[in-house]
């Protein structure tokens, strides 16, 4: 049950879950069977993928490939989906028809097909029975068909597209000419190949799901709540407080679920109201809602799953994408809560009131129970060199202890762990689906050389510059990410795009890093800006003006990328001739334009500032991170722009002592 400030019921999690998921679409079963079914495969999902992840199997002498757990992993995944999720929204959504029933057995088939005879399908990996044809035929068929089920057609179309190019890519001209394929060999390439779905499922089968358990756990059993709670009992008090409240809370608790419209649900609900008695408009609070819940995924340690998606494709330590990760984050929610405060400062709004404020003395009662899990998690990690999914595992276990500690919590512990193991399964069907989805993207660019061809044309954009490649890549992973949910988004943007600024030059984690921020991005960005539609009927407000605003709190995000890719010591890269002392130097340097930004976006510093005042702040801001790579003299224009920040601070806050202390003496006088 989610709770506001003053502890009133608001609705219940499973409730805010489902219509974060859009979980009007699915069966509330009728008969008994069916649900029973369902029900017991999605608390099977988490059950068997921590079995596992523990290498239980090899206790009892069991020796199994990774490839056939997947197999086991992708049965349970496909058979459920299509009981649970009708075919139209014109279905029974109370009986399963027969059909139905075939896709679920096809899918559990097509699954326990690797479980059983993988050990032989890798004897014999290049020769393709007929069987291996069709199954592999029907495996992709019922993805794609899930994918329409569980994410609309947007995504269906792009895997459509992408397929069809399979079959049509040595008929197309120029750059567009791939290599042919026969359609049994580029199945069963789908089906089974390391380079294609088998990847993409095996970090569902593992990374995934032990994360998404993992912030199940947190959300169940009360962590997001108390995280909430923290955040508005320590900045509640300040100007603006409600909304830096919210943007502490909805930060945290993204990081943990990794998705921004179920982040806006859960702590929209609490947030915007008090947003919005505090001074905030409908738009405004809306806004601050969705880009606080977008940027969730940004933040180390967990990101949703993207961080270990990363980590996977680049093969390198997944601690190594968490320290890159760091500061582009800081800057990130720095900026959005600098520009909240002067906002709040220009238009007079207050902290919020006393009995709204969670006495922080009670909160951190049960504030403390939080936080073992992430040192747990870090501890794990870094210290003790344990891989992401081991870590996680340890992590979960760790906050189910501490959490039951909570007499609410031990009270129902039973319950509330079935509810967890549940609805982590029915979580994991569509990152499975959306991760398979990406999968198949991802072995058709391999298979007909598409990633080839994408870098050729990438690259005609190279000839006006890194600048224009950037920007161009960016519009294409925004383009690609609108409409997705954020995994599915940075997975089709990794393969399709990221590739081809590496060839280009790129560092590799700057690429990655780069292509990440844009393709979720896409969450706050007009036209489709799917959280701004989230929060506006919590907001009331208008979807449009807030996804416009939102683009105004998070026009550092669109910045950022850009910096990171001219400034790889912002990634805390390790480079042999950029010392640490330069690092620091152009972190510091990269926060002090963060301030600059949040002023010249607000227009207000210690008053309200003009037209031309903005467009100088807005120079400076441009002086101070000017990158040696398109500027011979930077480091000159560096100290310029660092010099006038700090004059213009000065003296603008001069001008405002002398002026208040002018209206100080003028009230004397009058009295």
């Amino acid at each position: 049950m989610k709770v506001d400030a003053n502890n009133q019921k608001i609705v219940p999690l499973e409730e805010v879950r489902e219509k974060s998921s859009g979980n009007d679409k699915y069966r509330m079963f009728k008969g008994r069977f069916p649900k029973i079914v369902v029900t017991t495969i999605f608390f099977l999902i988490p059950l068997v993928g921590i079995m596992y992840v523990l290498g239980l199997h090899q206790t009892f002498g069991l020796t199994l490939y990774a490839e056939q757990y997947i197999g086991l992993f992708l049965a349970l995944i496909l058979c459920p989906v299509f009981l649970y999720i009708p075919a139209t929204k014109h279905s029974s959504k109370e009986k399963v028809p027969w059909y139905d029933w075939v896709l679920s057995v096809l899918g559990l088939y097509v699954g326990l097909y690797l479980l059983f005879y993988y050990p032989d399908i890798i004897m014999r990996m290049t020769y393709v029975s007929t069987e291996r044809f069709l199954v592999s035929t029907i495996c992709v068929l019922l993805i794609m068909e899930a994918v329409r089920r569980v994410l609309g057609p947007v995504l269906l179309i792009i895997i459509a597209v992408f397929l069809s190019y399979g079959f049509l890519a040595p008929y197309l001209p120029g750059v567009f000419r791939g290599s042919k394929t026969s359609p049994d060999q580029l199945f069963n390439y789908l089906y089974i190949d390391p380079s294609s779905m088998m990847s993409m499922l095996n970090l569902a089968a593992t990374i995934g799901l032990i994360f998404i358990l993992f912030g199940q756990i947190l959300l169940y059993f009360g962590g997001a709540n108390i995280l909430n709670d923290v955040a508005f009992s320590i900045f509640g008090r300040f100007r603006g407080g409600p909304a830096k409240g919210a943007i502490v809370g909805s930060s945290l608790v993204g990081s943990v679920t990794g998705n921004p419209v179920s982040n806006v649900l859960l702590t929209g609900t609490v947030t915007i109201p008090l947003m919005k008695k505090s001074g905030f408009s409908a738009n405004q609070a809306g806004a601050i809602e969705s880009v606080a819940s977008t940027g969730g995924q940004l933040i180390p340690p967990v990101m949703g799953i993207a961080a270990f998606i990363i980590a996977e494709t680049l093969g390198v330590p997944y601690t190594e994408v968490v320290l890159a990760a760091l500061v582009p984050a800081i800057m990130y929610y720095l900026c959005l809560f600098l520009q909240i405060d002067l906002f709040s400062g220009r238009e007079g709004i207050t902290r919020l009131p006393k009995e709204k404020i969670p006495v922080l003395r009670h909160v951190l009662k049960k504030g403390w129970l939080v936080i073992p899990p992430f040192v747990a998690l870090v501890y794990f990690l870094f210290f003790q060199g344990y891989t992401a999914t081991v870590s996680g595992l340890y992590a979960s276990v760790v906050a189910l202890i501490f959490l039951a500690l909570q007499r609410e919590v031990f009270q129902k512990l039973f319950k509330l762990l079935c509810d967890v193991f549940v609805d982590t399964g029915k979580m994991m069907i569509e990152i499975t689906i959306v991760l398979a989805a990406a999968g198949i993207v991802m072995g058709i660019t391999g298979i007909t050389g598409l990633g080839f061809n994408i870098g050729v044309i990438l690259a005609s954009f190279a000839e006006y510059g890194l600048f224009v490649l950037l920007a161009m890549s960016a519009i294409v992973c925004i383009l690609l990410g609108m409409g997705l949910p954020s995994v599915a988004a940075y997975a089709l943007v990794a393969v399709l795009v990221a590739p081809s600024l590496i060839e280009l030059g790129v560092d590799p984690m700057a690429a990655h890093l780069f292509v990440f921020y844009f393709s979720i991005l896409s969450n706050f960005t007009p036209p489709v800006a799917v959280c701004c539609f989230t929060a506006a009927p919590i907001a009331k407000g208008d979807p449009y003006k807030i996804g416009f605003r939102s683009m105004q709190l998070g026009l550092v995000a669109y910045l950022v990328p850009f910096l990171f890719v001219y400034a790889p010591e912002l990634l805390l890269r390790y480079e042999p001739i950029v010392s640490w002392s330069e690092t620091i130097g152009s972190i510091i340097v990269s926060l002090i334009a963060c301030y600059l930004l949040a002023i010249t976006v607000e227009g207000f510093l210690f008053r309200r500032l003009s037209v031309i005042k903005r467009g100088a702040v807005a120079i400076l801001a441009i002086c101070l991170v000017m990158p040696p790579s398109i500027l011979e003299y930077s480091l000159f224009v560096n100290i310029i722009g660092f010099i006038g920040a700090v004059l213009f601070i000065l003296l603008e806050w001069l001008f405002y002592k002398k002026t208040d202390l002018a209206i100080q003496s003028s009230k004397r006088s009058i009295m």
